[in-house]
């Protein structure tokens, strides 16, 4: 009877052995140790899904195209110099999906260090290379009387602007806990410091030529500012992370005789 009873109760287990293709149970048992493979899997769907998104959006602007000569040869060159873009971006979120995935720290650091700090590096290398493609258009829109569209932003700058926000405000409250408000305050108006801007003359204008300069230091710029953040972002975790150790393994940094 008690043989039986176990046969029963077996039962489920036994039909699960033998069901095809199942291997959900060991992917989930194994979920915690690849979570930086899959982590950086996630990275690398989403570089492709940016470039066929981009590429389609391309086509269909194409598709659509209207205006007199001048104004179409604007549109199918900005069209072909985002789609030359779209690569290079795109690489930028495949190698932080490489490098996450090859992430050797526990689940903790994973998630609030290294993925963060990937994030951070996505968003400031992809806004600098937005920017850059722009500087360059708008260069040979300075250059010719053909206008080529500089507006590749796609909401990066906000979502850049968010992050490094929340840094900067987790700065300057530091800073505050020692009475060096001003240090917080010289951080926080380096991250409000943006240059740039639209031409307003025309070709040959020479206030346009100095906007043009200007939009080249802007991509200089983003890139400090997203230095600055990682490096205040990695001081912010070393602190955390030297607390919560000490919490688990508290000691007095005294040498005993």
């Amino acid at each position: 009877m008690k043989k039986r009873i176990n046969q029963l109760l077996d039962l489920p287990m036994m039909i699960n052995g033998k069901l095809p293709w199942n291997s959900w149970n060991s992917c989930m048992d194994d979920s915690q140790g690849n979570l930086a493979k899959w982590t950086g899997d996630f990275f690398r769907v989403g570089a492709f899904v940016m470039v066929a998104f981009s590429l389609w959006n391309s086509v269909n602007g194409l598709l659509g195209i209207e205006g007199d000569g001048m104004a179409m040869a604007g549109t199918v060159l900005s069209t072909l110099l985002w789609v030359y873009a779209i690569f290079p971006i795109a690489q930028v979120v495949r190698s932080a999906g490489d490098g996450l995935s090859e992430s050797k720290s526990d689940t903790v650091g994973l998630v609030f260090h290294d993925i963060p700090m990937a994030i951070i590096k996505v968003f400031g290398t992809v806004t600098a290379l937005i920017a850059l493609f722009g500087a360059l258009a708008m260069t040979f829109s300075w250059l010719t009387t053909v206008d080529v569209s500089t507006a590749y932003d796609a909401g990066m700058m906000d979502l850049m602007n968010w992050g490094y926000t929340t840094v900067a405000s987790a700065t300057e409250a530091f800073m505050a806990m020692f009475g060096l408000e001003y240090v917080g305050g010289i951080i926080t108006g380096f991250y409000d410091w943006t240059t740039g801007g639209a031409m307003t003359g025309g070709n040959w204008d020479p206030a346009d030529l100095v906007t043009v300069g200007w939009n080249f230091v802007g991509v200089a710029i983003i890139l400090a500012q997203m230095y600055v953040t990682l490096a205040l972002y990695s001081f912010y975790w070393n602190i955390l992370n030297t607390l919560f150790n000490f919490i688990k393994n508290p000691y007095l940094p005294f040498r005993s005789k």
